[in-house]
């Protein structure tokens, strides 16, 4: 049987219903949902009083380049089946509370006050191992995130490649419109 355009918008509908019921009924104000609802809040104020407001713009476009590749690789591997999320604050389908807010913040915290690039690639590195073997093992606990054909170690990489790639592109970036000033 072919699939019509009709059939993927019947799914989509079907699909949406079953994660707002699934939401409603096993997920919201879990011990899951509050920590994230919580850590979400806390981390957006505890930025907001720490951020330094004469770099902001530099500060939320290297948190904007991390957020958006974040949200990209999620799509990809919940596409591919390497992970899902089945406890979200959100009826969505990705949780835009980790890799629009709280991931961001993380890597925007170290981008400001690991300023060179010795003390960044070390808190980079840390950074890194704490979200890979530290936070992922808390969120599958949480049954927050549940990796199905993804290994831990997988992770390792790209939260540290992440970190210096969008460093490097914001000095870049500034060395280029300094240049034209």
């Amino acid at each position: 049987m072919q699939s019509t355009w009709q059939d993927v918008l019947e799914l989509t509908q079907q699909y949406k219903y079953t994660k707002t019921e699934y939401w409603f009924s096993e997920n919201v104000f879990t011990l899951s949902w509050w920590i994230l609802l919580v850590t979400s809040i806390g981390l957006f104020i505890l930025w907001i009083i720490i951020l330094d407001k004469k770099s902001i713009f530099e500060i939320i476009t290297y948190g904007f380049f991390v957020g958006t590749v974040a949200i990209y690789a999620d799509v990809i591997g919940v596409w591919f089946g390497l992970w899902q999320y089945p406890n979200t604050i959100t009826p969505m389908h990705l949780p835009i509370e980790i890799h629009r807010l709280q991931m961001p913040i993380i890597y925007m915290i170290i981008y400001q006050y690991f300023k060179t690039w010795k003390t960044f690639l070390i808190a980079a590195t840390i950074n890194a191992f704490v979200f890979t073997f530290l936070l992922e093992p808390f969120l599958v606990l949480l049954r927050i995130y549940e990796p199905t054909h993804w290994k831990y170690i997988y992770s390792l990489i790209p939260y540290f490649v992440i970190a210096i790639v969008f460093k490097w592109l914001i000095i870049k970036f500034k060395q280029l419109d300094q240049s034209y000033q």
